[in-house]
């Protein structure tokens, strides 16, 4: 039973590329838009929160 899992689990995943391979370049830059909207997002919330530390007094 284990093996039966084992190779349904594999093909599962095999497939799963498959789908990937149809959206082609296009999924790439979607994670790529995402990680850099995420990134900038990031870093205005860093220099806020220095500017309010810097305010308070509290900046290390």
């Amino acid at each position: 039973m284990n093996a039966e899992f084992i190779e349904g689990l594999g093909e599962l995943i095999a497939m799963s590329f498959g789908i990937l391979e149809l959206l082609g370049n296009g999924f790439n830059w979607l994670i790529i838009a995402i990680i850099t909207i995420m990134v900038i997002i990031w870093i205005r919330m860093m220099g806020r929160y220095n500017r309010e530390a810097q305010q308070n007094g509290t900046l290390k």
